[in-house]
């Protein structure tokens, strides 16, 4: 790639250049670029038409009802936030890993993008901007697109990996200084969540590297981890796991002990990571891929359900027929730890809905149901009435390790319709 002049301008200004382009590249979650969205918004009559490429955000101001039918969004995640738009049009899921992610919004892709917007560090002495919080997608799709802005917010942790792009390799600069956008933790988790967490934990051996994704099952499960020595974390880093690698349960070899992609959390993990040489940074390729998990030993991967049925089949997207979830990046994790020497890849989830009304294990999966995981891919299933274990078993046996692991109040209706 030639040199570019990288140019610092207003928000305004920079957004102006985007008048002749049809798809833009946005960060996640809390590497949003704020100061250049609320200049995108600000001219969206300007810029009505413009699509836009992202996974998960904490917040969404470019779908803001004021701006009427201003931009559209083309995603692979679907939050609680934007639901309601699948469904309208306004927002376009599309049922894909999160992996793809970049072949697909390329240049030779589906959907190429024509503008990449970025939120970096101020640049070192060699004119390096790190991607901080948010390497993902981002950065490789920088590398390829017509036009690339940075805002470069000094507020912005520096990661070390591979993780920045050069001032050579932007167009316009737009400089900002104001807080990051921080993706707090829910609440506690409660007993159910606390004995999938031991059971859970159980599963995790030693030296292990585990991808771990966000809520009170996941805290739960590194809770349980204090009794550990020797892991690592990968693919995503969040506010709880700066305590257990501070409290000593990572390895101590003077390798990273947190390799991530996206950071997710608040100004406790963006402090812990600016210039930490126990946490990397490496784009998507890197890390959302299951060849490169798959050559990682020991590597456990924890995902959630929505519900699954008797043959293993797991659906994590849908309920009664609406999207209400999405692939993202599990099942890239899920095969990698298949072929990981000594990886588990494990499903975790409460076995009934909150009110105790509804098995979140059925005989089979209602009709429209969307399958995330097929059954053959199946390994550990954990609730908090135990573990079952479907690698390598029959139907028969499948049926039975998860009838064990519902709710007592469905087991006999579960084995009636099982026939067992």
């Amino acid at each position: 790639m030639s040199a570019r002049q990288a140019k610092t301008v207003s928000a305004r200004k920079a957004v102006a250049e985007l008048e002749s382009v049809k798809r833009i590249s946005l960060p996640l979650c809390c590497g949003l670029p704020q100061t250049l969205m609320e200049a995108l918004v600000a001219e969206h009559d300007r810029l009505r038409g413009l699509e836009i490429i992202s996974g998960l955000q904490i917040a969404y101001p470019f779908l803001d009802e004021s701006l009427g039918n201003a931009f559209t969004f083309r995603t692979w995640q679907c939050s609680p936030a934007i639901r309601h738009l699948v469904a309208a049009g306004r927002v376009k899921y599309v049922p894909m890993r999160q992996g793809d992610a970049v072949g697909v919004f390329g240049p030779g892709g589906v959907w190429p993008v024509g503008a990449v917007l970025l939120q970096t560090s101020p640049p070192d002495e060699n004119g390096d901007l790190s991607l901080g919080v948010s390497i993902g997608h981002t950065l490789p799709l920088a590398r390829t697109a017509g036009l690339v802005m940075a805002e470069v917010n000094r507020r912005m942790p520096r990661v070390g990996g591979r993780a920045s792009i050069n001032l050579a390799e932007v167009d316009l600069v737009v400089e900002s200084d104001r807080p990051l956008l921080e993706f707090p933790a829910g609440g506690r988790p409660g007993p159910k969540e606390e004995a999938i967490g031991r059971y859970a934990a159980g599963l995790i051996p030693d030296e292990a590297t585990l991808q771990i994704g966000l809520g009170a099952i996941p805290d739960a499960i590194l809770d349980a981890l204090s009794g550990k020595r020797d892991l690592r974390f990968f693919g995503m880093g969040i506010d709880r796991m700066v305590d257990l690698i501070e409290s000593g349960v990572v390895a101590s070899d003077g390798r990273p002990v947190l390799t991530a992609t996206e950071m997710l959390g608040t100004r406790k993990l963006f402090d812990f990571i600016n210039k930490n040489p126990l946490v990397r940074g490496l784009p998507l390729p890197e890390t959302i891929n299951p060849r490169v998990v798959g050559g990682i030993p020991r590597f456990c991967s924890i995902l959630s359900a929505i519900e699954l049925d008797l043959s293993g089949q797991v659906n994590a997207e849908t309920i009664k027929g609406r999207q209400f979830s999405a692939v993202g990046g599990s099942f890239d994790f899920l095969e990698g730890a298949l072929f990981s020497e000594g990886g588990r890849s494990i499903i975790a989830l409460i076995s009934t809905t909150p009110d105790e009304k509804i098995s979140r294990i059925v005989a089979r999966l209602p009709a429209g149901s969307a399958v995330t995981t097929p059954r053959h891919s199946v390994q550990y299933v954990v609730t908090e009435y135990g573990v079952a274990e479907l690698w390598g078993r029959s139907l028969t046996e499948r049926a039975e390790a998860l009838i064990a692991v519902a709710h007592p109040d469905f087991r006999d209706g579960l084995r009636e319709q099982a026939g067992l």
